[in-house]
C-alpha cells in the first residue's frame, strides 16, 4: 500500500511542533543555567565577594536577610556586596560610597517604576525618585535646568507641573500643579533640605505671579557625587530671585 504524502499544511504543522519543541528546549536549559548562575553568585555574595551590578540580577539573588547592598568604589564602578561585607581581593579599591551613605531621595531615583512603587506610600515621594533621577539630564529640553555661579541646577514648579502631565496619564492640569506642589516639598524632606525651595517673580500673558523654584546650591555635597563648577554649553539662566 502506497503511504500517503504529507500536505502542505501537515508538513507546516510538523516543522512548527518542531520549533516550538526546539525553543522550549531552549528556554529550560536558559533557565536552568541561570538558576546556576544565581545559586553561584548567592553563595558568593554570603563569602564576602563584591560582583559588578551590570553582571547581577538582584531580583533572583536569595541571601540571608534577603538584602544587597549597592557600593560604588574608587574605580568608578558599582557593586553589590551583602551590607558592610568588605572584598578580602581588595578589587576596585576603597569603598567611595553605600547606598547607606545615600540620601533618601539618591536611594529612591536608585529604584524602576515598579520598585518605586512598592516601597513609596505617597505619589509624592514616588515622583520625588523620578524627579531626581531626571537631574543628569540638565539642558534645554529637559525638566532641570542648569544655573550659574552659585547655583548647580534647578527647576521650576510650572516646568513640574507639565512634565507630570506627560508622564502621569488621566492627571488635570489643577491636579498637576497640586502635585507639583508636593512632590517639591517631598524632594526637599527626601534631600534632608540639601535642596533650597525660593520664590521667584514670573510673568506670562501680561500677568506677574511668584513661582516656586528648587534649587541645588553649588557648594552643597551629596554623598558619592563630585561637586564641581566648570561650566559647559549648556544654557544657563536668569538670575534667581529670592523671597
Amino acid at each position: 500500500m502506497t503511504k500517503q504524502k504529507a500536505t502542505p499544511i501537515e508538513e507546516l504543522e510538523t516543522s512548527t511542533s518542531a520549533a516550538q519543541a526546539h525553543q522550549e528546549a531552549i528556554t529550560r536549559k536558559t533557565q536552568a543555567c541561570n538558576e546556576r548562575i544565581d545559586e553561584l553568585q548567592a553563595r558568593e555574595f554570603e563569602k564576602g565577594a563584591h560582583l559588578l551590578t551590570d553582571n547581577v540580577d538582584a531580583d533572583r539573588i536569595f541571601v540571608e536577610g534577603n538584602k544587597l547592598e549597592r557600593i560604588t568604589k574608587d574605580d568608578g564602578n558599582t557593586y553589590f556586596r551583602l551590607p558592610g561585607e568588605e572584598d578580602a581581593l581588595g578589587r576596585g579599591g576603597a569603598v567611595a560610597h553605600s547606598t547607606a551613605d545615600l540620601l533618601p531621595i539618591q536611594r529612591l531615583a536608585r529604584y524602576d517604576d515598579e520598585m518605586l512603587a512598592s516601597v513609596t506610600n505617597r505619589k509624592p515621594d514616588e515622583l520625588a525618585g523620578k524627579v531626581w533621577g531626571e537631574r543628569d539630564e540638565a539642558g534645554r529640553y529637559s525638566l532641570w535646568w542648569r544655573g550659574s555661579d552659585e547655583i548647580r541646577a534647578y527647576l521650576d514648579a510650572s516646568d513640574l507641573a507639565e512634565w507630570i502631565r506627560l508622564k502621569e496619564s488621566g492627571v488635570s492640569k489643577k491636579y498637576s500643579q497640586e502635585l507639583a506642589r508636593r512632590t517639591m516639598d517631598a524632594m526637599h524632606e527626601l534631600s534632608n533640605r540639601r535642596l533650597g525651595k525660593i520664590k521667584r517673580q514670573r510673568s506670562k500673558n501680561g500677568l506677574c505671579y511668584q513661582e516656586t523654584r528648587l534649587v541645588l546650591k553649588a557648594d552643597v555635597e551629596l554623598p558619592g557625587e563630585v561637586t564641581s563648577n566648570d561650566t559647559d554649553d549648556s544654557p544657563t539662566t536668569d538670575e534667581v530671585a529670592g523671597e
